[in-house]
């Protein structure tokens, strides 16, 4: 019976080690905890302060990625929230800013801007758009998603 016992407590034990090592996450490895593009990385919401010609404004979400060709680079996805989730432009990782130079979408859009970290979770976004040959200017705020 103590035998029973001793076994059962074993493979409780080793059951609890499986599920406390289960809890790691998946997707650390070949990531360098230095990068100072991880703290960009994750899904934005994007909240214009207005389109500055006539006050309009939108929210929408962009996703921000490690560039796996560019180690200063990041890919913003739905920059500008062109209609389309297969748009997206790099942007140079600097210290506390993202810089996007003069790129043109698959839909002719032109965007070019900077974003830079306010305090944590936030960024202060300021940009222009030309669509159509009018080019647009927009300010937004990002809050981390």
């Amino acid at each position: 019976m103590k035998l029973f016992l001793k076994l059962i407590l074993f493979t409780a034990v080793i059951s609890m080690a499986g599920l406390l090592n289960s809890c790691e996450p998946d997707d650390t490895t070949g990531t360098d905890p230095s990068d100072s593009r991880n703290e960009f990385v994750g899904v934005w919401r994007f909240t214009e302060s207005g389109y500055l010609k006539n006050g309009l404004s939108q929210s929408y979400i962009v996703s921000i990625s490690l560039d796996p060709d560019n180690s200063s680079q990041v890919i913003l996805d739905n920059f500008g929230n062109p209609g389309s989730s297969d748009m997206s432009v790099t942007g140079i990782v600097t210290t506390n800013q993202i810089v996007i130079s003069n790129q043109v979408l698959s839909n002719g859009w032109i965007v070019e801007g900077s974003g830079k970290k306010t305090t944590e979770g936030k960024m202060s976004w300021s940009y222009s758009i030309t669509a159509g040959g009018d080019i647009n200017y927009y300010t937004a705020t990002a809050v981390k998603q």
